[in-house]
C-alpha cells in the first residue's frame, strides 16, 4: 500500500477517534463504488452475503437489527455493504454460530447456506471460534484467573478440548468453503480472520482481563493458530483471506480503553471479548482493501 494513502496513517498509529474518522473517509468516499467493479470483475457489485458468528455479527455494539442473533448496523459487513451498496445483501450472520451452522439451524436462524444462490458475487465468512468453545473456555480461564494469575491453569485443563476442536475444525473449514464455492461459484469469496483480542505478554492485564498471565499467552497464540487454519483453508480451497490480526496489534483488551479495539472481559457484556465499533470499522477496511485488489 502507498504511504501516501489515508490509511496509512492510521497504521502508524494516533487516537482513536482519529482512526475512525480516517476509516469512515475512506469507505465512503467517492471513489468506493468505482472499486466495487473489482470485486467480480462483472460491473457493480449485485448480491452480497455476510456468513459468520458474533465477530461478524456485531455483537454487543448499538444498532442491533436481530435480537436473537445479536446482529448490528455496525458491523464490518454492514460497512462493506455501505460501501459497495449492492442490489441485495444479505447478513445471516449469528452469534453462537459454528460452521455446523451453515447447515443446521442456530437456534431459530435458518442454517446460513439458504442465503447463497447462483447469483451471489460476494461472500464474506468469518466461522471457527464457536467450534473450539472459544466462550466456555474464556469462561474458564476467567474463573481459574480470579485465583491466581501465575502459571496456565486455564491452559492445563482445556488444552486437550482445544485440540480436539481444532481437529474438527482441520476438515470442516474445507468442506464449508467447498459449499460456498458449489452454491455460489461465480462468487468472490473472502475468509475473514479473527482479530486477536490478546498480547503476547499478559503482564499489563488489568483487573478487566482477570487471566493467569501464561494463560493470556497461551490465549493469544491459540487465536494464532485458528487464523493460520483459516488461512490454510483458503489457500487450499483458492478463496481469499484476509488477515486482521496485524491491524489490531497494540489495540487488544489489556490496552488502555482509548486505545482498545476488542473489548475487555469485565465487565461482562454481550460484547466482551469482541471488536467494539472501531474495531467493526477497521476490520471493514482490512476487507475493503482487499476487494480493491
Amino acid at each position: 500500500m502507498a504511504h501516501s494513502h489515508p490509511y496509512s496513517k492510521i497504521r502508524r498509529g494516533g487516537g482513536v477517534a482519529t482512526a475512525a474518522a480516517l476509516a469512515v473517509s475512506l469507505l465512503t468516499s467517492g471513489a468506493a463504488p468505482a472499486a466495487a467493479t473489482d470485486v467480480s470483475g462483472q460491473g457493480a457489485l449485485k448480491h452480497y452475503v455476510a456468513l459468520g458468528d458474533s465477530y461478524a455479527a456485531g455483537t454487543g455494539l448499538p444498532g442491533q437489527t436481530d435480537a436473537t442473533c445479536m446482529r448490528s448496523t455496525g458491523s464490518y459487513p454492514a460497512w462493506i455493504a455501505e460501501t459497495y451498496k449492492p442490489a441485495v445483501f444479505k447478513d445471516v450472520t449469528c452469534g453462537g454460530a459454528t460452521t455446523r451452522s451453515l447447515w443446521n439451524h442456530e437456534g431459530s436462524a435458518a442454517p446460513q447456506v439458504h442465503a447463497l444462490t447462483q447469483d451471489t458475487d460476494l461472500v464474506t465468512v468469518t466461522l471457527g471460534g464457536n467450534d473450539l468453545g472459544f466462550s466456555d473456555v474464556l469462561t474458564r480461564c476467567v474463573l481459574v484467573g480470579l485465583t491466581t494469575r501465575e502459571g496456565t491453569p486455564c491452559r492445563d485443563v482445556a488444552a486437550k478440548e482445544v485440540d480436539a476442536g481444532f481437529a474438527r475444525l482441520s476438515t470442516r473449514l474445507p468442506d464449508m468453503l467447498t459449499d460456498i464455492k458449489r452454491r455460489s461459484p461465480r462468487a468472490r469469496v473472502v475468509v475473514v480472520g479473527y482479530p486477536n483480542p490478546f498480547p503476547v505478554d499478559g503482564s499489563a492485564c488489568g483487573s478487566s482481563v482477570p487471566l493467569a498471565k501464561g494463560d493470556v499467552t497461551w490465549l493469544h497464540q491459540t487465536t494464532n493458530r485458528l487464523n493460520l487454519m483459516l488461512e490454510m483453508s483458503a489457500l487450499l480451497r483458492q478463496v481469499e483471506f484476509v488477515d486482521t490480526s496485524s491491524v489490531f496489534r497494540g489495540h487488544d483488551m489489556c490496552r488502555p480503553p482509548s486505545g482498545q479495539w476488542i473489548n475487555p472481559l469485565l465487565p461482562r457484556t454481550s460484547g466482551s471479548a469482541h471488536p467494539n465499533a472501531v474495531g467493526h470499522l477497521m476490520t471493514a477496511v482490512e476487507v475493503y482493501e482487499r476487494l480493491k485488489k
